[in-house]
């Protein structure tokens, strides 16, 4: 599977369950989300525009890198104790592979909205796995399918004060007609 195959999979209203660990105070916290995952083309306007501003600034990707597609994630989500759903919406585009070794394993650069830092995807064996560093944390993201509409995600990040952080996310997705019985 390629990654633009795989973005495209991504893409539908999903309903997330997510907890989160603190590793070092031992505290957990649960929460649910929401989630509107459009899959875009290369060409369309928000992909456009998100590549013409990373090429302008220092240290990004150049005009070299090619966008293979995008998703708009808009998400609406609540963490145990909160009242108010915290609202976010984020652009994701995979620039062309920097690998793309015989073996299936694609590698290439990430670019997100509100944010100028660095991330790295690996699509290896069906699973994504999204790698982002900047001077305030490093993080690690595992997404995969256990069939179209169950997926699951991990992930560790670490913040530069040292507190390490660790998530798993079941995501269901929504609307999805059942099969035809014969």
């Amino acid at each position: 599977m390629e990654i633009v195959n795989f973005f495209e999979k991504l893409a539908g209203r999903w309903f997330s369950q997510r907890t989160t660990h603190a590793l070092s105070t031992q505290q957990s916290k649960a929460g649910k989300a929401d989630l509107e995952v459009k899959f875009l083309a290369p060409d369309a306007d928000e992909v456009k525009e998100l590549c013409q501003q990373r090429s302008q600034q220092p240290n990004q990707p150049q005009s070299g890198s090619n966008p293979l597609c995008g998703l708009l994630i808009q998400q609406s989500s609540t963490v145990e104790g909160d009242t108010q759903p915290k609202i976010a919406t984020a652009l994701l585009v995979p620039l062309s592979p920097q690998a793309e070794a015989d073996n299936g394993i694609y590698q290439g650069t990430l670019l997100r909205s509100g944010t100028l830092d660095q991330s790295t995807y690996v699509l290896e064996d069906g699973v994504l796995t999204i790698i982002s560093d900047s001077k305030a944390a490093h993080s690690e993201e595992r997404l995969w399918f256990i069939n179209d509409n169950l997926r699951m995600r991990t992930g560790t990040t670490e913040l530069a004060n040292g507190l390490r952080i660790a998530s798993f996310c079941s995501e269901i997705r929504m609307g999805v007609k059942p099969p035809q019985a014969d």
